[in-house]
């Protein structure tokens, strides 16, 4: 399966990673997570701590 990006959205949490995921699922996106860093221990705040990567799925030789 091929895919074409379409955007990228951030997500401070895992929670609000996972509730993003899911409705990017829903929509029938194909998605990507890559988290930068380890949450702080002391339960600070980082905004940028998931990306999540949407794409669209493509079928073979479809451009």
């Amino acid at each position: 399966m091929y895919k074409k990006a379409v955007t990228s959205v951030k997500a401070g949490t895992l929670k609000e990673a996972c509730e993003r995921i899911q409705a990017a699922h829903d929509l029938g996106f194909v998605v990507e997570v890559f988290q930068f860093e380890k949450a702080k221990p002391d339960g600070v705040f980082t905004p940028n701590l998931f990306m999540i990567d949407l794409f669209l799925p493509v079928k073979e030789g479809a451009e």
